[in-house]
């Protein structure tokens, strides 16, 4: 079946995506696990339903003026989640598809990536990889111990409603409100 938005947006229901714009112009992506349904993930899609939804969603990122123009910065709540859980979260085989999509392919400039509530496996992990980081790529990669570090973050009036720890008031992402607002 082709590729559209309307295919793409079920799958991507349950992982709770959301998007903003920031007061600097940039895209948010906005990345919840503590809201993520993982339950209905493994059961009513296919690896290669949530595949399709991620190759249609970081194409509606690609094309966003703001990303295109002034880059995007990820806010990720990882929500404590445990190392099993984690990596048994999707098939190995689709996420590394997942990884080289996003990592080697998606030309999009990443200005940096926020994470809340990370546990010590991703503490220790990070500390791990951070050797073999340029000091660039690791200025990128912030974890934040406290949800009111998120005011540390600059120009982000636009919090997604369910986020986290946070109150947050935006209720419809820019992804959405672009490709999937309903007819009329």
């Amino acid at each position: 079946p082709a590729l559209t938005s309307n295919l793409s947006k079920k799958a991507l229901g349950v992982w709770s995506f959301s998007t903003s714009v920031d007061s600097e112009g940039r895209l948010v992506w906005w990345l919840d696990m503590g809201n993520v349904n993982v339950a209905q993930m493994k059961a009513d899609f296919t690896p290669e339903d949530h595949l399709r939804a991620f190759v249609w969603y970081t194409h509606a990122l690609m094309y966003n003026k703001p990303a295109q123009e002034n880059g995007m910065v990820v806010i990720q709540n990882i929500n404590k989640i445990g190392m099993v859980e984690c990596f048994t979260l999707m098939p190995a085989k689709l996420a590394t598809k997942l990884d080289r999509l996003t990592i080697g392919v998606l030309p999009i400039k990443m200005q940096c990536m926020y994470m809340f509530e990370s546990p010590t496996w991703v503490n220790i992990l990070m500390k791990i990889l951070g050797a073999f980081m340029s000091k660039k790529m690791k200025s990128r990669m912030v974890i934040f111990k406290d949800w009111n570090e998120l005011d540390k973050i600059g120009g982000l009036e636009a919090i997604p409603k369910g986020f986290g720890k946070v109150n947050g008031t935006l209720e419809e992402s820019v992804i959405e409100k672009e490709y999937f607002a309903e007819e009329s």
